[in-house]
């Protein structure tokens, strides 16, 4: 652990975090849901309503979605979140890429996060933070169609006053709670009072993830 952390903190390192632990998630994912629909198909009632078969189709939906979305995300993976000295560059799928530059974070924090994602209760304890002004989050990050933000939307950005918080969800990712913070604060200390550097100058010669 300590030797992971060592490496997480070399600010001269662009660190990059792919999808792959993600794909695997969402392939476990499918695979209940798909079992959870064979079982309701083969204990369906004798008289087997409509909510039934309905939730019977749901799971099935469920669990194929799950299932190519994961077998993508783990066969081809792709980065998600990137720290170099230009920012922190998070991918929010099908949506955009944003790049938060060190000097427009206002702090780092650990928190824990409950809410509800797609119905279900949801628990993410020891959760990295980074604290941008609302005016940033508005301009930069804040997505206006509620289909595109998804049901997660308000576990990954939660305000705090004039501030928002934008999770840094390492159980999506190839690090534990401990190395991200790790890596995101030795890099916020170190570029927050710098003159902002462009990607382009760091391009090549960093760390994967995977």
């Amino acid at each position: 652990m300590t030797d992971m952390i060592g490496k997480a903190t070399d600010v001269d390192e662009t660190l990059t975090y792919d999808s792959g632990k993600l794909g695997w998630k969402f392939l476990q994912l499918g695979v209940v849901s798909l079992a959870a629909a064979v079982v309701l198909v083969l204990t369906r009632p004798n008289h087997a309503d409509v909510l039934h078969w309905l939730m019977a189709a749901l799971a099935f939906a469920l669990g194929a979605a799950s299932m190519l979305y994961g077998l993508a995300r783990w066969r081809s993976p792709e980065p998600m979140l990137t720290l170099s000295p230009a920012g922190i560059r998070l991918r929010i799928d099908f949506v955009k890429t944003v790049l938060i530059p060190w000097h427009a974070i206002h702090g780092i924090d650990m928190i824990d996060i409950s809410g509800r994602v797609a119905g279900q209760n949801v628990y993410l304890p020891d959760v990295t933070v980074v604290l941008v002004a609302r005016s940033f989050y508005d301009r930069h990050i804040h997505v206006r169609s509620w289909i595109l933000r998804g049901p997660g939307w308000d576990t990954n950005f939660i305000p705090k006053g004039d501030l928002m918080q934008v999770a840094l969800q390492h159980e999506a990712l190839p690090a534990t709670a401990a190395e991200l913070r790790a890596a995101v604060e030795a890099r916020w200390h170190a570029y927050c009072h710098m003159t902002p550097v462009p990607e382009s100058a760091n391009a090549g010669g960093g760390r994967q993830h995977r």
